[in-house]
């Protein structure tokens, strides 16, 4: 009986590190961390859809996000949206994206984000969807995004 109880203790403990793993992801190239790239879900017949993430720096220069492609959109932008005398500007990012040195950016709603243009498809929470993030300094990763219920944020804690 004890050994079939600590084989649950075992397996339960693992599934949560899956699930918890599952739901915060991350990447790394050179001295860039890439936390949980996502997309909120769209209703049907959206063309438009916002991603987010954080970026840390932790080496001693300032990087950029240049570019973003994706095979589920025509278009990826990098934009800020940002209020200008009580009216929300949008813009996109020319020269690219900063990610200062021993700091981080946070792609968020209501600020810096990735603007998917044309979708080819509505975005459903549970789905994910491949993107290449390229960068001045650190070159180009694969990313996953996950997309999110409306309202998600990531954590303050991230």
């Amino acid at each position: 009986m004890k050994i079939i109880r600590k084989q649950l203790l075992i397996f339960f403990a693992i599934f949560n590190i899956f699930v918890t793993n599952s739901l915060a992801h991350e990447y790394k190239i050179g001295n860039l961390i890439i936390l949980h790239p996502y997309i909120i879900e769209t209703p049907p017949g959206a063309k438009t859809a916002g991603g987010y993430m954080k970026i840390v720096n932790t080496g001693n220069q300032t990087d950029y996000l240049n570019l973003v492609t994706v095979d589920f959109a025509k278009v990826a932008e990098i934009h800020e949206m940002k209020t200008e005398n009580d009216v929300i500007k949008m813009r996109k990012i020319k020269g690219g994206l900063e990610i200062p040195a021993k700091d981080f950016t946070e792609l968020k709603h209501k600020g810096y984000h990735i603007m998917f243009i044309n979708l080819r498809k509505p975005m459903i929470r549970g789905e994910t969807y491949e993107g290449i993030l390229y960068f001045e300094k650190a070159g180009k990763i694969k990313v996953i995004f996950a997309v999110e219920k409306m309202g998600f944020k990531l954590e303050e804690n991230n």
